[in-house]
């Protein structure tokens, strides 16, 4: 029986354009190794580099004399528009605990909550029981240790929780503890009519 519902964030209620990041990053100079860029993409998903030191380290790398603030536009092109499931989440809510489950960064969240305004975004952050941020956590998925410390602050059991998420390799590591996975993307689906056809397995 289904008694939580988790939700990834990016490509379930917003669709992320990594490679608009990666050809903005190429017009601002920006010469980080791949290996080098995905290390410090993680501490700042991580909350292990502020905001500041992440940009910095960007900035720095940079072949041209570019600003900060090329390298924050870049940042920011990898968001769209936050999608207004609020009355969905909701009545989702009635009957399930809900958590938004989410690898991201500081960067990232300030500018999705401004983009949206305070009434989207407040309506949608307050629709769910728990936000699970991993730069507030100090965890990334899909390693066993964020979906444990989720689970202690939900008070949940791993058979009783469905979570949803684009990525399988994140599903393939819940599905090993336990939990009940659907693979979803945004920009491919529907989220209600898939949901809500997954759901009525356990009725």
């Amino acid at each position: 029986m289904i008694k939580q519902i988790w939700f990834d964030f990016g490509n379930i209620f917003i669709p992320v354009f990594p490679e608009n990041t990666k050809e903005q990053f190429e017009r601002c100079g920006v010469q980080l190794s791949e290996a080098h860029f995905t290390e410090l993409h993680h501490a700042f998903e991580l909350g292990e580099v502020s905001q500041r030191e992440f940009f910095q380290s960007l900035t720095a790398s940079c072949k041209f004399l570019q600003s900060a603030q090329c390298v924050s536009q870049a940042w920011k092109s990898m968001l769209g528009n936050l999608r207004d499931e609020t009355l969905f989440l909701k009545k989702l809510g009635k009957s399930f605990d809900l958590a938004l489950v989410s690898n991201t960064n500081a960067a990232h969240i300030e500018a999705i909550a401004a983009a949206s305004g305070p009434f989207l975004w407040t309506h949608f952050t307050n629709a769910f029981d728990g936000l699970f941020l991993s730069y507030e956590i100090h965890e990334r998925k899909p390693n066993a240790s964020y979906f444990e410390k989720v689970a202690q602050a939900m008070n949940a059991k791993p058979a009783e929780v469905l979570f949803i998420d684009d990525t399988q390799e994140n599903l393939d590591s819940a599905a090993a503890l336990g939990f009940q996975t659907l693979l979803f993307n945004c920009q491919e689906g529907d989220l209600k009519k898939e949901l809500t056809a997954f759901l009525t397995q356990f009725d």
